[in-house]
């Protein structure tokens, strides 16, 4: 399986959204864990690559309860680069979850993320999902 920096995710956060880089892909959850501080990022394996898929901060997850985990079914729509480490990412703006066809909104229609503005602080004991 392919291995991808967090921090690099992390620092790549700030990357803008492009609207002439937006893609739908669909696939399969490979792995979904946090490591280290910054976006909840999970890989998502198409028929042809695997994406780097960065959703929203663990709190902002947390509290609209969202769970994103391994085996989901997922298509996602979003901003796709190539990371300071190489690696394809897919800023998401949406993810529709191919099983219940709940659709997950991350990004407004100017493609803002939609936890802009709010305090973007962990509580200690807060579950990541």
């Amino acid at each position: 399986m392919l291995s991808f920096s967090p921090a690099a995710a992390q620092a790549d956060l700030g990357e803008s959204y492009d609207e002439n880089t937006e893609l739908t892909v669909r696939g399969s959850v490979v792995e979904a864990k946090r490591e280290t501080p910054g976006p909840f990022v999970i890989k998502l394996r198409t028929k042809n690559r695997i994406y780097n898929v960065v959703t929203a901060p663990p709190w902002y997850l947390t509290r609209e309860q969202i769970v994103l985990r391994e085996g989901l079914e997922l298509e996602v729509t979003g901003s796709k680069y190539i990371g300071k480490d190489g690696y394809l990412f897919l800023l998401a703006r949406q993810i529709t979850d191919i099983s219940t066809g709940k659709v997950i909104i991350l990004r407004d229609t100017h493609c803002r993320p939609l936890w802009q503005g709010h305090r973007m602080q962990r509580g200690r004991n807060q579950q990541l999902p």
